[in-house]
Order: structure tokens, then C-alpha cells, then sequence
């Protein structure tokens, strides 16, 4: 059963560490959500630690400049963990295998023209190439530009299946909050590929490695101790579970919708549990209107 909630601080003693996923909780991607950089500094009052948990292609410390610039407290984040880093940190020391082989030539897909170089760092076990070929390792599907249709890469696709590459998805997310509304983010382009008979190797929340990423930052701390608070129930909420911890869903994020017209306890508890049933999902610990 999901305990509706009006402030976190309604379970303070349930939780050590709140992770917190980006888009959808903290900001729409271009403002910060209202209540979201008071409900981080009270959960640092009650001294709990903050790590951010995002399904973003970037690097960790770029994600935090972002939450920076957005005004939010960053000196209450502990850590920052993303896909992007998990994913540059497995290629980097050579840990990820795709294909039977560690990748080097990285053909990627973006959403701002630095993006790729700045993903790559310094490192010397990764080469960004731009043009598609027998010679590239894998796709970097790790960003879109807004408006970004679902068949916008159709050609890339069809070129790269021609040459058997591999494409891994450092952004599962399928849809992503804007201030005007949603819009479609890689996790889209990533199974329509997977549909095409691509090979797919996807980066990021609901799979283990990010939430084992978090945990390793914690090794003294049960899983059970870890609140993750998103609002996706496909990846946030999902994730949480297989990693077993305890979750909160906000309701306010790409979900909005289906709560639209739900006002009483009991209208929120039903929207809730028929999405928990359309997912397959355990219904959330928590739920929650906002980060608050």
C-alpha cells in the first residue's frame, strides 16, 4: 500500500539517503520546480544525504553546473551519479564488453554540438568519430534536440544495421518534462533501433548498475536505507524496487496527466495503483504531489 504524503518529512525516519532523480523532480529542464530547493535543504536540516540520480548522457559534474545554474542548493548534494558517467567510467577502464570487445570508436548521437568531446574528457581508451562506418564500435545514443521526431535517424539506422554495429542507450528515458510539456528523449529512438533488429545495450535507470553506482557510494548502508524519489514509475520506481529500496513517486511529473481530475485521497490511491498494475510494477512506499 503507497502512504500519501505531503512533505518527505512525513517518513524522515524511514530513509539516510534521498535520491533524488533530475527531470521530473528537481526541474522541468528549464526552471526548477517550486518547492524542490527548500525540500533539498530540509532534508539536509535532518542531515540526510543527497545524491542525484539522473538518466542523463552527460557527465556527472556538467549535470551538476545544470542544477547550479537552475538556483538550486547544490551544497546539499553529496554526489551526482549518471548513466553518462557510469557508461564513460565502463569504457574507460575497459570494463564494458559490447560485440565480444571493449569499445573505442564511438559514433555518437547528441543534442548540443559539444556534447560527445565533452563526454569523452581526456581520455585515451575513447575515440569520437562523426562519420559512420565498418570501423565504428558502437552508437552513443546519449542525447536529442527537443522536436526530435522518432524516425529522425531512420538512415543512420538502417546504415549502421547494415554494418552490424551496436547502439547503447546512456538515456533510457522515453518521454522527458518541459516547461511546455513533454517531449520524446533517446530511449524512443533506442527501441525503435531494438525493433529494427539492432542490438541494443541500454545505460541507466531501471537497470542495476546505476543503482549499484549509488549503493557503492554508501557501502556501510542497507539498500533499505536508500529513498528514491522519481517520477517515473518505469524507471525510477522500478528500479528502486529491484535494487530494494524503499520509493517515492511524484505525482507532478511526466505521470501529471493521469492525475488530472484526481482530488481526493482515494482518487489518487486508484490513479495510482491502475498505473503500479499497467507497469507490473510493487506500488511505491510513497507518493507525493512535488518534492517537498
Amino acid at each position: 500500500m503507497t502512504l500519501l504524503l505531503n512533505s518527505l518529512t512525513e517518513a524522515i525516519d524511514a530513509f539516510d539517503i534521498a535520491v533524488l532523480d533530475q527531470w521530473g523532480v528537481l526541474h522541468d529542464g528549464s526552471q526548477p520546480y517550486q518547492h524542490a530547493g527548500d525540500a533539498m535543504r530540509r532534508l539536509k536540516a535532518y542531515e540526510k544525504e543527497i545524491l542525484v540520480l539522473s538518466n542523463s548522457g552527460k557527465r556527472a559534474d556538467l549535470n551538476l553546473l545544470r542544477i547550479r545554474d537552475l538556483g538550486l542548493p547544490v551544497e546539499t548534494i553529496s554526489k551526482v551519479v549518471t548513466s553518462g558517467e557510469t557508461l564513460w567510467e565502463d569504457v574507460n577502464d575497459q570494463r564494458l564488453k559490447v560485440g565480444g570487445q571493449t569499445p573505442k570508436k564511438i559514433f555518437p548521437i547528441y543534442g548540443q554540438k559539444n556534447d560527445p568531446v565533452d563526454w569523452a574528457g581526456d581520455s585515451d581508451q575513447i575515440e569520437i568519430t562523426f562519420k559512420l562506418d565498418e570501423t565504428v564500435d558502437v552508437i552513443m545514443l546519449m542525447g536529442l534536440h527537443d522536436g526530435t521526431a522518432p524516425d529522425a535517424f531512420d538512415t543512420v539506422f538502417d546504415q549502421a544495421r547494415e554494418f552490424q554495429t551496436p547502439l547503447i542507450c546512456s538515456n533510457p528515458d522515453k518521454t522527458a518534462p518541459r516547461a511546455g510539456g513533454l517531449v520524446i528523449s533517446p530511449g524512443i529512438l533506442a527501441q525503435r533501433y531494438a525493433d529494427m533488429g539492432g542490438e541494443v545495450v541500454w545505460y541507466g535507470k531501471p537497470y542495476l548498475p546505476m543503482f549499484r553506482a549509488v549503493v557503492r557510494s554508501f557501502p556501510e548502508m542497507s539498500e533499505n536505507r536508500f529513498l528514491m524519489v522519481g517520477d517515473s514509475l518505469e524507471h525510477d520506481i522500478a528500479g528502486a524496487q529491484r535494487a530494494g529500496m524503499k520509493s517515492a513517486f511524484i505525482r507532478g511529473g511526466i505521470h501529471a496527466g493521469d492525475f488530472r481530475g484526481a482530488k481526493s485521497d482515494e482518487d489518487l490511491s486508484q490513479v495510482t495503483d491502475g498505473l503500479v498494475a499497467q507497469h507490473g510494477i510493487r506500488a511505491p512506499s510513497y507518493s507525493l504531489e512535488f518534492l517537498a
